[in-house]
């Protein structure tokens, strides 16, 4: 009889140890809870490995951790979650902490009256600026991207900042606050380090750079344009994917309108005297990270042809989660009665004219 009931306990912990986790050795986590544009949390797990794998529990899900795996979010010496970079889950939707709008090389900044942020970064699409106050009329410092934020490390800094970056312009403000609960985490870890960003999509900006003047091109020998961007945005009061020319003022600005229609106000339209203003439009995309950006132009009589570049998020990128529609604006000299959009490899865009306007 005891002898039965010594097997019976000794299957009974040879059980318990075989369901029981194998957490790694010297296990780090750092959380990058997202609110706003991004709502979700995303979560490094850090240690060694017992064996091939090991097992954590992530708040209510035991996760498998193994050797980490190619993905844009990636970190140095970071371990996968169930065969994915980083653990993902959605967090809730929190009251607007701040707006930002952008004019020129200042922003405007209005923090909610309970927001409590120690900085704000906004990024065009192109590169990364750490503005200079939280609050008021301010200007910024162009920075290498998310780096000093909340208690993100270097490297998930810039992977943050890569899969950010080409949904801009955008701005991310670091709150001091924590308005979702720590992630719970069995075993606990050595080290848990966590940082709130609250992500404000579609910052309004205005014009980008002015047209320089420049010698118009001959239309009877026609050649290559000089194209100058006025301006991007991922916010276009359209949904609708297209090519719009403006050369007379009127046509500026409903051009502009077209552009800037969901913003509070709308810029003042560049002058076209001798010039062409080009709108592109990407029409309506799902989430943020898509984008358009005028290479170049080249001229025949009357006829104008610009080549295009077309962003599209990577796949695994954080993603702002709002309805976007890309935009960008582009002056060039001369006057063109028809305009044609091809993309890199020398596809016409997918317009409704076949990426043609007259």
């Amino acid at each position: 009889m005891k002898r039965t009931l010594l097997a019976a306990a000794l299957l009974g912990a040879g059980l318990l140890s075989a369901c029981s986790m194998t957490g790694p050795g010297n296990l780090k986590v750092h959380e990058a809870v997202l609110y706003g544009g991004a709502q979700e949390r995303v979560v490094w797990v850090y240690g060694t490995l017992q064996g091939s794998q090991s097992s954590v529990k992530l708040g209510e899900q035991t996760v498998d951790l193994r050797a980490q795996v190619q993905d844009p979010i990636a970190t140095s010496g970071s371990l996968s979650v169930n065969g994915k970079a980083t653990y993902r889950e959605p967090t809730a939707t929190i009251p607007a902490r701040v707006t930002v709008t952008r004019q020129g090389s200042s922003f405007t900044v209005t923090p909610a009256s309970t927001a409590r942020i120690s900085a704000i970064y906004y990024t065009d699409g192109q590169s990364w600026t750490r503005l200079n106050g939280t609050s008021g009329q301010v200007t910024g410092t162009p920075v290498d991207g998310l780096r000093g934020a909340g208690q993100l490390t270097d490297d998930e800094a810039r992977v943050l900042s890569d899969t950010l970056r080409p949904q801009g312009p955008l701005a991310v403000a670091v709150l001091t606050d924590q308005p979702a609960p720590t992630l719970a985490v069995s075993p606990t870890p050595t080290e848990h380090l966590r940082s709130d960003l609250y992500i404000l999509s579609s910052v309004p900006t205005a014009q980008v750079q002015p047209p320089r003047p420049t010698t118009p091109v001959n239309p009877s020998t026609g050649g290559n344009v000089t194209v100058t961007q006025i301006a991007t945005g991922t916010n276009a009061n359209t949904s609708e994917a297209g090519v719009q020319v403006a050369t007379t003022a009127s046509s500026a600005s409903s051009l502009y309108s077209r552009a800037y229609g969901r913003q509070s106000s709308v810029p003042t339209p560049p002058s076209v005297t001798g010039r062409t203003l080009v709108g592109v439009f990407l029409g309506q995309r799902p989430t943020g990270g898509y984008g358009v950006q005028v290479l170049s132009a080249q001229a025949s009589g009357s006829t104008l042809t610009l080549r295009v570049r077309l962003t599209a998020p990577a796949p695994g990128a954080i993603l702002a989660q709002v309805i976007t529609s890309p935009w960008a604006i582009v002056s060039v000299p001369g006057t063109y009665t028809s305009v044609t959009a091809l993309d890199e490899s020398g596809q016409p865009l997918p317009t409704s004219t076949g990426g043609q306007t007259r």
